[in-house]
């Protein structure tokens, strides 16, 4: 299953109830029914994302837009730079003030730096708990979530198969395939 940043999954009661861009996931659940909240995640990262279902579909994409800071002259709200506090030993300051650009271009391009040169066993990590974290807020107490949270990390197929077996069908296949996503990584085909 591949998926993009751009591809959603809406979880209602452990059912996967939507799937796609998300504007066409919130259309579908308030055209399904106009009193649910149910779940909504990011389909590669597993990451919710945090949506205000009150009233109609026009509303509920409306909030999705953060409105731009009026009057705001610090940063760039445009581009989306979000300011925050950063807190340096002088000599870091010190280097930072000869990089060409100042701080915050030095600093943006180091953090890309990081980004891009992950390291399997860190790709591997971070994609364990991004799925464990999915799980418990779907799956709460559901009989099973501890044993596949544990084989998850043990890379154990067999048992996250056996403990994920009562789950709904939709919500099982998709954690399934993000344990073989994660499987793939283990082996190095990914």
């Amino acid at each position: 299953m591949e998926t993009t940043p751009s591809d959603y999954i809406v979880i209602d009661q452990q059912q996967l109830i939507a799937r796609g861009t998300l504007e066409a996931v919130i259309r579908r659940v308030k055209s399904m029914d106009a009193s649910l909240e149910p779940l909504i995640f990011e389909t590669d990262s597993c990451k919710r994302l945090d949506i205000d279902w009150h009233g109609d579909i026009e509303t509920v994409l409306a909030r999705l837009t953060p409105p731009t800071a009026k009057g705001s002259k610090r940063g760039r709200p445009k581009l989306g730079v979000v300011s925050k506090e950063v807190t340096l030993l002088p000599r870091h300051w010190e280097w930072l003030s000869k990089q060409p650009g100042g701080a915050s271009v030095t600093l943006r391009k180091l953090v890309e730096q990081a980004r891009k040169n992950v390291s399997p066993e860190e790709r591997i990590t971070i994609s364990q708990q991004q799925l464990d974290r999915f799980m418990l807020l779907v799956a709460g107490d559901t009989l099973g979530l501890e044993e596949a949270s544990r084989s998850l990390y043990r890379n154990s197929r067999i048992s996250f198969e056996k403990a994920i077996y009562s789950w709904p069908d939709d919500f099982k296949q998709f954690v399934l395939n993000k344990f073989n996503e994660i499987a793939e990584m283990h082996s190095g085909n990914l």
